[in-house]
């Protein structure tokens, strides 16, 4: 595949786009499959990027300092917007209520295994996933069975989540899983779904998988077609409450990536890596506006002033002040970084 960090770019900035439409649910139910794509096209990107530049590295000193510096960068990041939405963060949690120790340890879970601000999780899904297949690369375990065990582990995130319905006839099952869920929290909403992407992505960046681009196209038609079959059926006769992961979504999600990887470089006269620092600033902070968005449209629409609007309406005006603010707020982060002091604002992006 073409290495071309411009089209990695402006993908992260759609993707970041999908990712406001499917919280805002601007989109309706037959574009759920497509919103879906782009959380696992998120994981592969960030592996691909990781793991390419840790194959240009000769001794595991300098691999295991290219991981350290990955999970720095990481970890600064949700540091910036964990302090900066907390206030906001307390509030839609509910955190100041019965304050306290147990609290505390709920806050601490919630960061490391789950969501504090509003999508946060896919930060720490992401540096623990890296750093466990890291570590089994390190091990000298091929890609192939990281990629098994990531498969594994998605399918049980797969059946607990769109299938939880079919899995009532296991209460065994069902109480292990929930024994799980309180320890930590959701499988599909932390690192246990992100390990069979990054694996994959792990497997590009290494160059031991390359299809042709016919076949490529073949696989994502029919299995693009696959997954609306599997979206309907899991709405229609499993009646899922969650659907955030498909069985099909790994094999559409890496077509996908390799056909991006295989086309032509992009040319634009456009700096994409302030299209990158869009895309993060979006994923970052768009839930908490669509958070207060809600709250305010609570309040103006169920308050006693009469005021309504068409229930198609609002979510459209919520997605597209959550991406305005959210750009704007980037500008504005972007252009005050540059002065003395406030160089620290990078970490936002």
């Amino acid at each position: 595949m073409a290495v071309n960090g411009n089209k990695y770019d402006i993908l992260k900035l759609l993707l970041a786009i999908l990712i406001v439409a499917i919280h805002s649910t601007v989109a309706g139910m037959v574009f759920r499959p497509v919103l879906r794509l782009a959380v696992p096209l998120f994981f592969i990107i960030s592996s691909y990027l990781f793991f390419l530049k840790q194959s240009t590295l000769s001794t595991r000193k300098e691999r295991c300092h290219g991981l350290r510096k990955y999970a720095k960068r990481i970890l600064m990041l949700y540091l910036f917007w964990f302090v900066l939405l907390l206030p906001c963060t307390i509030y839609y949690r509910e955190w100041y209520v019965d304050f306290g120790p147990e609290k505390l340890l709920i806050i601490a879970r919630s960061f490391f295994f789950g969501s504090t601000f509003i999508a946060s999780w896919f930060l720490m899904a992401s540096l623990m996933g890296v750093a466990i297949v890291w570590l089994l690369a390190s091990w000298k375990m091929r890609n192939g069975w990281i990629i098994g065990i990531g498969a594994v582990i998605y399918v049980l995130c797969c059946l607990v989540s769109n299938y939880n319905e079919a899995l009532k006839g296991c209460p065994q099952f069902l109480e292990a899983y929930q024994t799980y869920v309180n320890l930590f929290t959701l499988p599909f909403n932390s690192f246990p779904c992100s390990i069979l992407f990054i694996g994959i992505g792990k497997l590009l960046a290494e160059r031991q998988f390359a299809p042709s681009g016919k076949m490529l196209w073949c696989v994502l038609g029919v299995s693009m077609v696959l997954l609306y079959v599997e979206f309907f059926i899991t709405q229609h006769y499993f009646k899922a409450y969650y659907d955030d992961c498909f069985f099909m979504l790994p094999v559409t999600c890496t077509c996908i990536f390799m056909l991006i990887g295989q086309s032509r470089p992009c040319k634009m006269n456009v700096d994409t890596k302030k299209l990158r620092s869009y895309s993060t600033v979006i994923y970052c902070c768009h839930g908490t506006i669509l958070s207060l968005g809600h709250s305010l449209e609570h309040l103006i629409l169920n308050g006693n002033n009469g005021i309504k609007a068409p229930s198609a309406i609002v979510p459209i005006l919520l997605f597209l002040i959550a991406i305005a603010l959210s750009v704007s707020l980037a500008e504005i982060i972007m252009t005050l970084e540059h002065r003395r002091h406030l160089g620290w604002l990078r970490y936002s992006h």
